[in-house]
């Protein structure tokens, strides 16, 4: 009772639609198809994940800080080190640790730290959850999503007490089809005995974690083991229950989950942390979660940026309304479900470490990597739209050049975003004659981030003209008259260049 509308500390409603929907397509996936991906991802996500553990970015502005994210993101070096030593064989061995390889010879109990395959069931649905944890021997750790039809992955912290592994992770997933995105991770639990390599699968208790300080909620069933071909005759079987049923005992539950407890200082989302409070005084209009932030970067960064983009005149493609370049993403994947990921040029990342920092994107579960150059002339803008599914529902916009007038238009339901409006060069479905909601003044360095329903269901656009009028209903007057604009006023425009800086969401695991 209560499940599908719980919310904690650092996560969102849980919104069981995605996970079961994508639980279902799971159980009809071949388990050859399934092995294989797993084999193929595993090594690539590990190294990706460690390479993004070594890039600890400065303190960021607004004295926001996720320290956090690199040292959750340790967790797969085990899997990392399996990689160099058997390429390829992720799915056939478990990847413990170096320091416990020897021991594990002669050990009639394993440790637990290093790559397990996982799988846990939520309300009834078996491989709800689905893929690969590793456990660092510093007491943190990784969840990879098999990526057949559940893409996402996972950070947080574990810890023993005798025979008995607890585990407390924020997830990210969704159903690699799927046209509703989770906007937050949810926190689960998880216990499990570790009864040895001959014993087979180990199975435990799955538990959901709600807001505040109620108790985790036993919500299922997990298992565990070295290789992912052990939990397949536990997949095949399908035994999801009316309801759950604790398998371990109540007291070596309570003593691992209170040694879990006791490392809160590992855990992957602090619980004081609250991007929304600590954004709240650039809030910005009636609509919720924009806020914008003027001077994010100093003029001279502002002259890089504009040399960086006019680097390469080839990388401009001429549209209708703007011209752009498309930085992050590659050509469709051979899988045929998703794009190619391409690393950033150095300056761009600068930007992309700098938004992790501040809590803005999540480096370890939704990292910015995806930026969209626009340039505009006078006379230019861009249509109103909303960008739909495609991305993770967070933009980040850095205006460069010239100030212009930025607009949200009313929900108004015929957000189609699936669908492309050719003549306007966006995502289609907007209704002719709409007025804007709110309209914001954008001055050079400034940056502008919204998400949530301003995401999904709140169109944004630029007005196609060579000047604007100021007016006195616009909700940053403020910034325009420190700017030296008043209601009235005519902004003739100059050249603007925007970063436009988003998630890009996975449709498959190829990739990691």
């Amino acid at each position: 009772a209560g499940f599908g509308s719980g919310r904690y500390p650092g996560c969102g409603s849980w919104d069981t639609s995605a996970v079961l929907t994508a639980a279902a397509c799971q159980r009809g996936t071949s388990a050859a198809m399934q092995r294989g991906l797993l084999v193929r991802s595993s090594a690539r996500a590990g190294r990706r994940l460690l390479e993004a553990a070594a890039r600890t970015p400065p303190r960021g502005t607004l004295g926001l800080q996720r320290s956090f994210a690199s040292s959750a993101l340790a967790a797969c070096s085990a899997a990392a080190w399996l990689a160099r030593r058997r390429p390829g064989l992720l799915g056939k061995v478990s990847s413990r640790s170096v320091a416990t390889a020897a021991a594990q010879v002669t050990s009639t109990k394993e440790p637990p730290a290093g790559e397990w395959a996982f799988r846990a069931s939520v309300l009834g649905c078996e491989g709800a959850l689905s893929g690969h944890v590793y456990l660092d021997p510093s007491g943190r750790l990784a969840y990879l999503a098999d990526g057949v039809q559940i893409v996402g992955r996972g950070v947080g912290h574990w810890a023993t007490n005798g025979e008995i592994v607890a585990v407390e992770m924020d997830v990210y997933q969704y159903a690699a089809a799927a046209a509703q995105i989770p906007e937050r991770p949810h926190r689960f639990r998880g216990v499990w005995e570790v009864n040895g390599p001959a014993s087979g699968p180990q199975q435990g208790d799955w538990f959901f974690c709600p807001e505040g300080n109620e108790a985790p909620r036993l919500v299922g069933g997990l298992d565990a083991a070295a290789d992912t071909m052990e939990l397949l005759p536990l997949a095949m079987a399908g035994s999801a229950a009316a309801g759950p049923a604790p398998r371990v005992p109540a007291a070596s539950r309570d003593a691992a989950m209170a040694a879990l407890d006791s490392q809160s200082n590992l855990r992957a989302t602090p619980e004081d942390f609250s991007l929304e409070e600590r954004l709240a005084p650039y809030k910005v209009g009636d609509i919720s979660n924009i806020y914008y932030i003027p001077d994010w970067i100093p003029r001279e960064q502002e002259s890089e940026f504009m040399a960086i983009a006019d680097g390469d005149m080839r990388a401009w493609e001429d549209m209708r309304t703007r011209s752009s370049q498309e930085w992050g993403a590659g050509d469709r994947c051979a899988c045929g479900r998703g794009l190619t990921r391409q690393p950033l040029p150095p300056a761009q990342q600068r930007v992309a470490d700098a938004l992790h920092q501040l809590g803005i994107f999540d480096r370890a579960l939704f990292p910015m990597n995806s930026v969209r150059i626009n340039g505009y002339r006078p006379g230019q803008g861009i249509y109103p739209h909303c960008d739909g599914p495609v991305y993770y529902p967070k933009v980040a916009i850095l205006s460069l050049g010239s100030p212009c007038l930025f607009s949200f238009y009313p929900r108004s339901g015929t957000e189609d975003c699936m669908k492309w409006d050719s003549e306007n060069d966006v995502p289609g479905g907007f209704p002719q004659g709409l007025r804007p909601q709110n309209t914001l003044f954008l001055e050079p360095r400034s940056l502008l981030v919204f998400s949530h329903d301003a995401f999904w269901h709140n169109r944004h656009g630029i007005d196609a003209t060579a000047e604007d009028r100021i007016t006195p209903d616009l909700v940053n007057l403020d910034q325009a008259a420190a700017c030296g604009y008043r209601p009235g006023d005519t902004l003739k425009r100059a050249r603007r260049v925007s970063l436009t800086m988003r998630h890009l969401l996975p449709r498959c695991a190829c990739q990691g």
